[in-house]
């Protein structure tokens, strides 16, 4: 088995695009509409929307933005803000030289350290925690 592709709900489709496209590298594949009736039916949400798909080496990130928002219909549950822990990337450059990239470009970075191992992540522009490791 193996993940074919994770699905972000974005604030800003150019500031969300410009993180995953520019900074991590990652390749638009396809960019979509959805109508409004086809996000109520597959989705629940009241809300015309565009949707890039990003490839990565294995693997792909897909970019919703709601127009309207992400308010429901038919009273049921929203999108969980819950539901994500963190997305964990495997990135080619040294660790070191990614995280120093991402300081610069004022991409917030934390770490843990585990044993003598530290863990890196930083956050995309609506908040997801990305792990990046080697």
């Amino acid at each position: 088995m193996k993940l074919d592709h994770a699905a972000l709900i974005v604030s800003n489709m150019a500031v969300s695009l410009n993180f995953y496209e520019k900074f991590l590298d990652l390749k638009i594949k396809r960019e979509f509409e959805l109508s409004e009736k086809e996000a109520r039916a597959l989705f629940n949400i009241a809300s015309p929307a565009r949707a890039i798909q990003l490839t990565m080496d294995k693997g792909m990130i897909e970019l919703f933005d709601f127009k309207k928002g992400i308010a429901q219909t038919d009273g049921l549950s929203a999108p969980p803000s819950n539901g994500l822990f963190h997305l964990a990337f495997q990135i080619s450059e040294p660790v070191e030289e990614f995280i120093n990239r991402a300081r610069r470009e004022d991409i917030p970075v934390f770490s843990i350290t585990r044993g003598t191992h530290e863990i890196y992540f930083i956050r995309d522009p609506d908040g997801v925690l990305i792990e990046v490791k080697e």
